[in-house]
């Protein structure tokens, strides 16, 4: 049995969980977080596991290895002022607390980073929305065409941040961030898909975030 992945999103259809294969999906089966089409999709070839790490192991691993959140931080800092205080060391729960609050500060920014594009996200949405009915009214192709772009890797951008909201830093990490220069779609991943799935030009034309 197979899987295969969206280029959009990343989601994994598994057929030994589905239960079907993805050969035998209809023609208009649609990913079913982005609603990216079938031919969105590209199968995913893993590479044999080594018989001394096993997948828990390595997860175990990389968890090790990754930064902390600034909320981690917080956490952490917190408490070793805590443990600085029963033990009347007070120079040192000073400078634990002044850390502790600073890393707070930085995780009520990101929260609020956060929020405000997702609001002004949801506002482009709305604004495509009404914009596409009017070229509808119109029977204008042209801008039916771009529009339809538009809203595509608008909503792509939705879903980035919904994950940047679930994963933190973690989500672009040790990554890299891809941009259509023709429609802006947004990919994150090692590669860019061999051809933009919005508006189809070639990889060269999908650009590296630096």
């Amino acid at each position: 049995m197979k899987k295969y992945r969206c280029i959009i999103c990343g989601y994994i259809y598994d057929e030994t969980k589905e239960k079907i294969k993805f050969e035998d999906l209809p023609d208009d089966w649609t990913c079913p977080l982005c609603g990216s089409p079938k031919s969105a999709f590209e199968e995913v070839i893993e590479e044999p596991q080594k018989e001394e790490e096993s997948i828990e192991e390595k997860q175990e691993i990389e968890e090790d290895l990754r930064s902390l959140t600034n909320e981690e931080i917080t956490y952490i800092c917190s408490n070793l002022a805590k443990a600085c205080e029963k033990e009347y060391k007070e120079e040192e729960q000073s400078l634990f607390t002044e850390l502790a609050k600073y890393f707070e500060e930085k995780t009520k920014e990101e929260a609020s980073s956060l929020e405000e594009l997702k609001i002004e996200n949801e506002k482009d949405r709305k604004e495509l929305e009404s914009a596409m009915k009017i070229a509808d009214i119109n029977s204008d192709r042209g801008a039916k065409r771009v529009l339809t772009w538009a809203t595509k890797t608008s909503n792509m951008m939705k879903l980035i941040l919904e994950n940047y909201d679930k994963k933190g830093l973690d989500y672009i990490k040790n990554t890299k961030i891809w941009v259509c220069d023709i429609c802006g779609f947004i990919y994150i991943g090692e590669e860019p898909p061999k051809v933009c799935p919005v508006c189809k030009v070639p990889s060269f034309k999908i650009l590296e975030v630096k």
